[in-house]
């Protein structure tokens, strides 16, 4: 996976090819949502089944950029730790 991803054509070019490719079955639970002028944070739960069948359980939080209408930037933090673990045994 991409420790970050640039422009519009990775992230789209990401989430079409690699994200499904790790993930199945995703589901995605809000937590919260929290916004103060042009920076939007978004709490959630993700779970999904990994290609191997074993489950996939991580909280997230993201914090959104915004200008002109648009996502300028994200940043994203979760437990990479659990993350690891769980995806790479």
């Amino acid at each position: 996976m991409p420790s970050h991803i640039i422009g519009r054509e990775a992230l789209t070019a990401f989430l079409d090819d690699g994200f499904r490719r790790l993930y199945n079955d995703v589901d995605v639970t809000f937590r919260g949502f929290y916004a103060d002028g042009a920076r939007v944070i978004v709490e959630e739960t993700m779970t999904a089944t990994l290609p191997d069948g074993r489950p996939y359980k991580n909280d997230y939080c993201f914090v959104f950029e915004l200008e002109n209408g648009l996502i300028r930037h994200v940043r994203e933090y979760m437990d990479t730790a659990a993350g690891h673990r769980m995806v790479f045994g």
